[in-house]
C-alpha cells in the first residue's frame, strides 16, 4: 500500500460550538428569562474552566477492570480510560483519547524519553506539547489549518495531531485511513478484520494482549478501541470518553457490532507499534490506505 494524504474526519469545531440555538417565547416571559440566566451562569462556569486552562481529569477505571468474557481480549492492562468532564465536553475527546493511549505507553518508556513517568498529562499540557510539536516542524499543513495554537482553545484534533503529540513525546505512530466501505452495505468489515489481527497477532490466549489501545476517528467524533470480542457476532471493544460509564457495567456497553459502521463513510486507525520508541519520525504524516 501506498501512503496517501490523510483527510481531515474531526469536522468544524469553530461553527459546532458557536452556533445559537433557538427557542420558543413563554407568555409572560419569566420561564424564558430565568432560563436565560442559568443558560449565563452554566456558560461562566465554562468560561472560567477554559480561560484558565483547568481541564480536571475524570479517570473512570482501568481495563484491568473491564467486565471480560471468554472470547474477549483486551488491550494491556495498564491503560486508563479517561471520560471528558464539563469543560472539555463537546470538543475534547480527542485529547481524552490521547491520555489513554499515553497511559498505555508510560510503563514502556525508555529511560530519557520526553515520555511522563508520574501522571498523565492533563488536556492543557497535550496542548501544550501539541504547539511544541509544531515548532518542531511536526505537520506543518496542519499546524497551518489550525493557526499554530491550540493552547486554551477548544479546536477539535483528530489523527494527525495525535501523531504529533506522541511524536514531541518520542513515539512513532502510524495511521491507517479507511477511506471507503469495504462491503456492499456500506459496511467496514476490512477495519474489522485489520483490529482483529491487531489484538490476536502473537496472542497467547491472555485476556490482556501486548497491545496498546487504538485511536478510532470517524466524522465528528473519536474513540478508543480497548480490544475485541470474538463470539458468533464479532465486535470492536470501544470505549467513548464522553459516554459515562458505571465501573462494573455489561460489555455490551462497549460492543461495536459490524453493522453499526454502517453510519460512518471513513475511518481512521492510530496505532502505536512495536517501533515506537525508534528515531527518526516523519515529519511529513502520510497514512496507509485500505481497502
Amino acid at each position: 500500500m501506498h501512503p496517501q494524504e490523510i483527510v481531515d474526519l474531526t469536522g468544524d469545531s469553530e461553527n459546532s460550538s458557536t452556533q445559537p440555538r433557538g427557542g420558543r417565547s413563554s407568555a409572560d416571559g419569566a420561564p424564558k428569562e430565568k432560563s436565560k440566566r442559568k443558560h449565563r451562569r452554566l456558560q461562566q462556569i465554562k468560561n472560567f474552566f477554559h480561560e484558565r486552562g483547568h481541564l480536571p481529569d475524570s479517570t473512570r477505571f482501568s481495563t484491568s477492570q473491564l467486565p471480560t468474557q471468554p472470547t474477549s481480549i483486551f488491550c494491556n492492562a495498564s491503560t486508563l480510560l479517561f471520560n471528558t468532564t464539563l469543560s472539555d465536553r463537546g470538543w475534547g475527546c480527542g485529547y481524552r483519547n490521547c491520555q489513554m493511549l499515553v497511559s498505555s505507553l508510560m510503563p514502556q518508556a525508555p529511560a530519557g524519553s520526553r515520555m511522563p513517568t508520574e501522571a498523565v498529562p492533563q488536556v492543557r499540557q497535550l496542548q501544550e506539547i501539541l504547539e511544541l510539536a509544531w515548532r518542531d516542524g511536526y505537520d506543518p499543513l496542519g499546524a497551518e489549518q489550525l493557526d499554530h495554537r491550540a493552547m486554551g482553545t477548544r479546536k477539535w484534533i483528530g489523527t494527525t495531531e495525535i501523531y504529533c503529540i506522541l511524536a514531541h513525546l518520542g513515539v512513532r505512530a502510524h495511521i491507517i485511513d479507511f477511506h471507503c466501505a469495504s462491503a456492499a452495505d456500506g459496511s467496514h468489515p476490512a477495519l474489522f478484520s485489520w483490529v482483529v489481527e491487531y489484538f490476536t497477532k502473537g496472542g497467547n490466549g491472555a485476556k490482556f494482549a501486548n497491545r496498546h489501545p487504538l485511536y478510532l476517528q470517524h466524522q465528528g467524533h473519536s474513540r478508543t478501541v480497548v480490544g475485541v470480542d470474538l463470539s458468533e457476532d464479532v465486535c470492536l471493544l470501544v470505549f467513548d470518553p464522553d459516554v459515562d460509564v458505571a465501573e462494573g457495567a455489561k460489555l455490551s456497553k462497549f460492543k461495536l457490532p459490524l453493522a453499526r459502521t454502517r453510519r460512518s463513510r471513513q475511518f481512521q486507525i492510530l496505532y502505536v507499534g512495536d517501533d515506537c520508541f525508534e528515531q527518526p519520525i516523519p515529519k511529513q504524516i502520510a497514512s496507509q490506505r485500505i481497502p
